[in-house]
């Protein structure tokens, strides 16, 4: 019996250790922070396209800080875009989720009103597409990663 708790606690602090140490990224890439951006990006580019129409790029390159969660200092990147009123909403929600699921992202749908939204979610990152009678957004913020 001591020598089974002893084993356990071993395997207990071992555990322990990889996580404080940093080992464990809890589901992040192996991306910079420059590289996870330019990813982002290259998928907001990839929705807007499958969309079509004229979309204004409002992307801010400013990095946001960030923690990545072994308490290390990273960056984030935002990102917005702003498209053309729909003909019918329900065809692009339809096309984004399917264009999102497929890189990865897990996808969830609600409504208020005339708006629907969808929010796509993939490892640290986030993008969120409304749209609604008079305009479509794309918005997100890039994975958390540390600073270079």
């Amino acid at each position: 019996m001591k020598v089974l708790l002893t084993h356990v606690l071993a395997v207990l602090c071992a555990a322990a250790t990889l996580a404080l140490s940093g080992c464990v990224m809890l589901n992040g890439s192996e991306l910079s922070a420059t590289d996870a951006r330019d990813r982002f990006y290259q998928v907001l580019d990839g929705t807007q396209s499958a969309i079509g129409g004229a979309w204004t790029n409002r992307d801010d390159p400013t990095p946001r800080g960030c923690t990545v969660p072994v308490m290390v200092e990273g960056a984030t990147y935002p990102g917005l875009r702003l498209g053309p009123a729909p003909s019918t909403a329900s065809e692009f929600v339809e096309i984004v989720r399917d264009e999102w699921e497929r890189l990865g992202y897990a996808v969830s749908r609600t409504t208020s009103g005339a708006v629907t939204e969808l929010r796509g979610e993939r490892r640290q990152e986030v993008l969120v597409f409304r749209v609604g009678e008079d305009s479509m957004t794309i918005a997100g913020e890039s994975e958390c990663r540390p600073t270079e």
